[in-house]
């Protein structure tokens, strides 16, 4: 995804955290910094960040068909799938309601993704919240005041080694880089027809861009002296443009699942998705072929609602994943 898109879905993130109300303090450690650390949402995308690589394609969980050992292990049915996502996330009735191109064989069929270290989306996330909860535990006292409990030792620690809330908020935002990608079908299908340059994968992403508009640019988000309320306002009316409506209840993440688990399973859903845009039967895997957004979306055989039904589902998702892993980070300590 794109600067702008990154930056709406952290920020969108943040206002449903607030209508939710159930993580107030979270809420006052990122609502303040939204403008000057939204950079963290898209800091992982510049090739500073990936130590002088420029390849967009480094947050990745791409999955293809698996011929290995114990390939039981790599295969999730439909209904585990669904039993896995749960209900509140649109994916599960997009795949309902347009998957009828992946038959049973499919679902049956084990396929497992193999990210180069430093790759690999599910990794990346699970790195960054436990790096969180651990700048949540050594916070300055601003920070302190908000997180529930209390750190004994706290006192201990110089001033200068202790976290303040625009440094947890940027890694916050980083996080949600991670948590986006894992909503993008391009990220999750190892298939040439996939890859940043070869098309769809681009324009989609461009295609998003333009529905958000340039509020949420760089230059125009640091520059602009709209107030943090405002900032959170501009992001909810972006909704109607999706065709987004939220509960406005975030889920738990459930007993026994932790970050890396939940990115695995949602990566999986993702690939499903990339199935049903690209199905295996057009472009198989192994195949080196291309195609296009207009080719996907947009020629005269295709029902207009699939490409505004997949907008809502992956916005919306995307959303809804980091508000459920920010939230869980916090309950780590409430």
């Amino acid at each position: 995804m794109k600067q702008r898109t990154h930056t709406w879905l952290a920020i969108r993130a943040i206002a449903l955290l607030e209508d939710a109300g159930e993580t107030p303090g979270l809420v006052k450690i990122l609502k303040p910094h939204v403008k000057e650390s939204a950079i963290g949402s898209w800091i992982p995308d510049l090739a500073d960040s990936k130590k002088g690589s420029g390849d967009i394609d480094y947050h990745i969980f791409k999955m293809k068909p698996f011929n290995g050992a114990q390939k039981q292990r790599f295969v999730t049915n439909k209904a585990k799938l669904f039993q896995q996502i749960g209900s509140d996330r649109k994916v599960k009735g997009f795949i309902q309601k347009w998957g009828s191109s992946l038959e049973s064989t499919w679902w049956d069929a084990p396929y497992k993704a193999e990210p180069r270290p430093g790759e690999h989306l599910a990794n990346r996330s699970m790195a960054l919240t436990t790096a969180i909860a651990d700048q949540l535990i050594l916070g300055d006292p601003d920070v302190a005041r908000l997180v529930p409990g209390s750190v004994r030792f706290a006192s201990k620690l110089a001033s200068e080694a202790r976290t303040r809330k625009a440094e947890v908020a940027t890694y916050f935002f980083m996080l949600s880089h991670f948590l986006a990608d894992s909503c993008q079908p391009c990220h999750c299908d190892a298939r040439t027809a996939f890859g940043y340059s070869n098309g769809l994968h681009k324009e989609m992403e461009s295609h998003w861009n333009k529905i958000i508009g340039t509020y949420f640019e760089k230059k125009k988000l640091f520059e602009n002296t709209d107030s943090a309320k405002t900032v959170l306002q501009k992001a909810r009316d972006i909704d109607t443009k999706f065709s987004i409506t939220f509960a406005n209840t975030i889920p738990d993440l459930g007993n026994n699942i932790d970050a890396w688990l939940e990115i695995v399973r949602v990566c999986r859903a993702s690939f499903a998705v990339a199935s049903i845009l690209v199905p295996p039967a057009v472009i198989p895997y192994g195949n080196r072929s291309h195609t296009s957004f207009k080719t996907v979306f947009e020629d005269t055989n295709v029902d207009p609602s699939f490409l505004t039904d997949c907008d809502e589902m992956i916005m919306h998702d995307a959303v809804l994943n980091i508000a459920i892993i920010w939230k869980s980070i916090w309950q780590k300590f409430s």
